[in-house]
């Protein structure tokens, strides 16, 4: 039985602004990143990114879906150190345009095989959100 996570939040700019900062999968806005080196074009499916965090720990992704038109992009964690409770798990980070107000909508799945762990969920939950909140302050008018 899989198991997944599902955040959200509604970001006060325009879809293509909050796009272009995910698009290049740098997570410069994320305050728990200290760097991320892609292996090629952001966009390139089987490019792969060593994304450090302040903590020290270094994990290595997989984008393995990218859409430019339906602004989303998946990617998977191939790689961790120290290891994480739960490699085999694929995340998918969409945005959608709010017509009403000119917002975005930005949503952030994580599907986890049945080795995700309550932890692992858990974990995943709380940094999805500290992530999409800082995205909101940095790229809010």
């Amino acid at each position: 039985m899989s198991t997944n996570n599902v955040e959200s939040r509604v970001i006060k700019a325009p879809a293509t602004v909050v796009w272009d900062a995910l698009r290049k999968q740098d997570f410069k806005f994320w305050a728990l990143v200290k760097s991320a080196q892609l292996s090629s074009s952001p966009s390139e499916v089987g490019a792969t990114r060593t994304t450090t965090f302040t903590d020290g720990t270094v994990q290595k992704h997989r984008l393995v879906e990218f859409s430019e038109i339906n602004r989303f992009l998946t990617y998977e964690i191939i790689d961790s150190d120290p290891a994480i409770h739960s490699l085999s798990a694929q995340h998918t980070i969409r945005v959608f345009p709010v017509s009403a107000d000119d917002s975005s909508f930005v949503q952030w799945s994580s599907d986890f095989s049945s080795e995700g762990s309550l932890e692992a969920v858990m974990d995943s939950k709380y940094k999805k959100l500290e992530a999409l909140a800082d995205l909101a302050k940095a790229v809010e008018k």
